[in-house]
C-alpha cells in the first residue's frame, strides 16, 4: 500500500508540474506576442515604389452606363515602415499616368515629380516619429494617391 501511496504521490507531483509549465508557457506567449517589437538602430533602407493605376469598366445591368470608365491611382507599396532616424531612399518607377506633379511627403520637406516611364529617387532622413504620407497632387489622384510612411521610435 505505501507503495502505492508513493507512486500516486509521484504521478501527482509530475501532473502538478506539468500544469505549472503550460501556464507559464501560456503566460510567456501571451506576454511575447502582446509587448512591442525591439526597434533596431537607424539604417539606411531603400524601397521600390510603383506608380500604378487600377482602371474597371461597367458592364450591362450596373449602377452606370456600359462602357463607362472608372479608374484610381496608387502607390504600391500603400504603407511602409521606418525606424526613426532611417535614410530613407525611395525608387518611384511611374507606369501608368504621364506625370504625378508635384507629389510630395509634407513631413521630410520633399516635393518632386513621377514621371511615366521614369526612375525618381528621393532621400530623405526619417527624423519624426508618426504617420507621414506621400501623395500625388494631380486632381483626379489625390483622393486616392496616398502612400503612409510609418515611423517608428
Amino acid at each position: 500500500m505505501k507503495e502505492g501511496m508513493k507512486e500516486g504521490t509521484k504521478m501527482g507531483v509530475l501532473l502538478a508540474v506539468a500544469v505549472v509549465a503550460i501556464i507559464l508557457s501560456a503566460f510567456t506567449a501571451a506576454w511575447a506576442l502582446t509587448r512591442p517589437a525591439p526597434v533596431r538602430a537607424p539604417q539606411a533602407v531603400t524601397f521600390v515604389v510603383l506608380a500604378i493605376e487600377y482602371k474597371g469598366t461597367f458592364g450591362a445591368g450596373e449602377s452606370q452606363p456600359p462602357g463607362t470608365v472608372v479608374e484610381a491611382y496608387r502607390w504600391d507599396p500603400s504603407y511602409i515602415r521606418v525606424v526613426k532616424g532611417d535614410t530613407v531612399t525611395l525608387k518611384i518607377f511611374g507606369v501608368n499616368g504621364a506625370s504625378h506633379d508635384p507629389t510630395t511627403i509634407d513631413a521630410f520637406g520633399q516635393t518632386f515629380t513621377v514621371t511615366r516611364g521614369q526612375w525618381t529617387t528621393v532621400t530623405f532622413v526619417a527624423d519624426k516619429a508618426g504617420l507621414a504620407e506621400m501623395v500625388c497632387h494631380v486632381p483626379d489622384h489625390t483622393e486616392t494617391m496616398h502612400m503612409v510612411i510609418d515611423v517608428v521610435g
